[in-house]
């Protein structure tokens, strides 16, 4: 008879082997279950018992469930398909073993590139980026500003969730920008598609979409190729954005909040801005560069209308 101490090192490799998002050996964790009722208890008892990977379960004993929570492993007579009984195993597998996703996450001012199967993606200032690690061609843009450099796949396409929005690769370099303003798309290489089973707006090289909350409908525009990204060189460029979109952008780039007074925050602002260096240098070039008035409290910045401006 088998070692009762290596049927349980069996299922805590099992175990181990489900948290894989690559794991397909069902048959063989179906066969294993059925060769022994031992395996089963086993099995369950490591589940309960936690993280498998932690070597605390190979040097702990852990219970056997009692008999009345044990499955019942059986086969149905008619096409060798498991009982019902193994399917609800299956499940408690989906379940408490569902890999947990990769979640990435920028400070103020903060860049940080990653790279993936799927992709390689760059991640600019208070930015949180979620990766399902069933899918890896699927990705959250929960708030912030990322550029994606994707390796097209055809039969699996790269897509990013942006709300209740999605963007879905044709084979490109992409960056999206996700704020409580809205979301706004460029393009720097391939094709990308908004939104592919509502609006399926085609973007191609230089052209940007501006999903805003406050615009009746989506904005179409272009812009050169190399300004797409430019932020991972502390170089951000405009035409004819409201100067709330700028602040935003500065203050994730600089890491620092920037606010924007009411009466200004739809002014457009066209030209390019640098803001790499000392920062209170830089801050007090911005005023003019943005004809307002900058207003420093306690580490907040705030763009205000100039006394004699008339807009």
């Amino acid at each position: 008879m088998t070692d009762r101490g290596d049927i349980r090192a069996q299922a805590v490799d099992w175990v181990v082997a489900h948290a894989d998002p690559g794991f397909s050996d069902w048959d063989g964790f179906l066969a294993w279950l059925e060769a022994d009722r031992a395996h089963a208890s086993a099995y369950e008892a490591v589940l309960v018992a936690g993280d498998a990977a932690d070597p605390v379960l190979e040097t702990h004993p852990v219970a056997e469930p009692a008999p009345e929570h044990r499955p019942i492993w059986r086969r149905q007579a008619a096409g060798g398909l498991l009982a019902a009984g193994i399917v609800a195993a299956i499940g408690i597998v989906t379940v408490n073993l569902r890999p947990q996703p990769m979640v990435i996450e920028t400070g103020p001012g903060e860049h940080r590139t990653v790279t993936i199967d799927a992709a390689t993606i760059a991640l600019n200032g208070d930015t949180r980026l979620v990766i399902d690690r069933r899918d890896p061609h699927l990705a959250t843009l929960d708030r912030g500003e990322a550029l994606f450099d994707v390796k097209h796949d055809e039969a699996h396409p790269f897509a990013v969730k942006v709300g209740e929005d999605e963007v879905q690769d044709v084979g490109t370099r992409f960056d999206i920008t996700r704020d409580p303003a809205g979301t706004r798309v460029a393009v720097a290489e391939g094709m990308v598609v908004y939104n592919p089973k509502a609006e399926a707006v085609r973007l191609g090289p230089g052209q940007t979409l501006d999903a805003r909350h406050d615009l009746a409908e989506l904005r179409v525009a272009t812009a050169p190729t190399s300004d797409i990204g430019s932020w991972r060189e502390d170089r951000l460029s405009y035409r004819q954005a409201p100067l709330s979109v700028v602040a935003a952008d500065l203050g994730r780039g600089l890491g620092m909040p920037i606010d924007v007074k009411a009466d200004i925050a739809a002014k457009p602002f066209t030209g390019v801005i640098a803001y790499g260096g000392d920062k209170a240098l830089f801050l007090g070039r911005l005023g003019p560069l943005l004809d307002v008035e900058v207003k420093r409290d306690q580490g907040r910045v705030t763009l205000a209308r100039k006394a004699d401006n008339r807009l």
